[in-house]
């Protein structure tokens, strides 16, 4: 299916918090990351088994990554054009230690971790965990979790107090692990920011106008620059919002959240993509560093691809 992104302002993005909890901040907005020196990240990465049929409470340690916002997967809405794409970030609810009753873990969405500590109970074969945090330290909003021993799902529910609806979700145990070869699958880029009036003609001959809109092309999806060394002539043709997703899609590979909406909408649609970290830069490949520093002069002088697509 190909899966149509429509974005005309800033995205309503909710971020998690615990009591006392504290939060890493995304450094650039505008700039993703780029091929420079960085230090480890200090996230935790938890001892998972790797079983995704939750046999025991040891099970539950791991990343549990899922599309944050109103469940879509019914019939009718099968296409993210058709449904308010406010607050559809992919989100990570890493379960990093249980400790008896007690879970400590953090949450990463749209370029944002944060910690939180948390009880546990146990009722039949039924497991179940809460806390509260939203938007802000002030919002009350709050998150529940369920998952029943021999299940592969975990219910989530997100209630957003006074401030915001509540929904429901689902999350399912991602096993990451790098890899390369990941392709892009097909998501038009479009850019509602960036657009300008082009003239048109109908089968009769009339002309009319409309707008046209920033985006990618066909092109994007000719290279893979985590698996492949680019040469001048890949990119020197490619327009550019087709080089911005090729370079992000290197960090992206690796589990760094976007915070820029766009790009974080874009990544989230890809079956393959799990947010994990504020900052990869340490976890690059050679070939990888080799295609950002080519990519990175082409993109910034690059023509804009417009495109006309209908509200």
């Amino acid at each position: 299916m190909k899966f149509i992104i429509r974005i005309g302002c800033v995205a309503a993005i909710f971020y998690l918090q615990s009591c006392g909890g504290s939060a890493i901040k995304h450094k650039n907005d505008d700039q993703e990351q780029t091929a420079g020196k960085s230090g480890k990240s200090k996230i935790p990465v938890p001892a998972a088994t790797t079983n995704l049929i939750i046999k025991d409470d040891k099970d539950i340690v791991g990343y549990w990554v899922g599309m944050f916002g109103p469940d879509v997967t019914g019939p009718d809405t099968t296409d993210y054009d058709e449904v308010d794409n406010e607050g559809y970030n992919k989100i990570n609810i890493s379960i990093d230690e249980i400790n008896g009753t007690k879970i400590k873990g953090h949450t990463v969405i749209a370029g944002k971790v944060r910690f939180f500590k948390c009880g546990m109970e146990k009722n039949g074969s039924k497991y179940e965990f809460a806390f509260t945090g939203g938007a802000d330290e002030k919002d009350d909003g709050a998150f529940a979790f369920s998952i029943t021993e021999g299940d592969t799902l975990m219910k989530a529910t997100w209630n957003g107090g006074s401030k915001s609806s509540g929904f429901d979700y689902k999350l399912t145990k991602s096993l990451f692990r790098y890899d390369p070869n990941w392709k892009l699958s097909e998501v038009n880029y479009i850019d509602y920011k960036k657009s300008k009036t082009v003239k048109e003609k109908t089968h009769d001959g009339e002309t009319y106008t409309q707008s046209a809109y920033a985006t990618t092309s066909d092109d994007l999806y000719k290279h893979n620059p985590s698996s492949e060394v680019l040469t001048k002539e890949d990119v020197a043709n490619l327009k550019k919002a087709d080089l911005l997703i090729l370079r992000n899609s290197i960090f992206a590979r690796h589990g760094y959240t976007f915070k820029k909406p766009l790009l974080n909408f874009f990544f989230s649609q890809q079956p393959w993509y799990v947010p994990l970290s504020t900052d990869v830069t340490a976890e690059l490949t050679d070939t990888e560093k080799k295609n950002l520093k080519l990519m990175i002069p082409y993109e910034k002088n690059a023509q804009e691809y417009y495109n006309a697509f209908g509200r």
